[in-house]
């Protein structure tokens, strides 16, 4: 009982200190101030494969631009479909 207590009272304190270092690097990123106008990103769905993701991206005739996202916990899991509209 005493090895599983001290087991996961490391596991908390170190979840507590990664989210405490990771916070000033979030705060940390700067926007330029020349930014004219931002793109409206939308998510459309899911895809298993990279490929699928791009091939869908591509025939999409109602967007101007799209990018695949890796959207899992797990590089190379699923990606998302994120486009901007005309």
């Amino acid at each position: 009982m005493n090895i599983r207590r001290v087991f996961f009272s490391v596991l908390a304190g170190g979840a507590v200190a990664a989210g405490a270092l990771a916070v000033p690097a979030a705060q940390a990123v700067e926007v330029p101030a020349t930014v004219v106008a931002a793109d409206n990103w939308e998510y459309v769905g899911d895809f298993f494969w990279q490929s699928d993701c791009h091939a869908a991206g591509a025939a999409g005739t109602k967007w101007t631009k799209y990018k695949c996202v890796d959207g899992s916990a797990f590089p190379g899991d699923d990606y998302e479909l994120w486009v901007v509209y005309k």
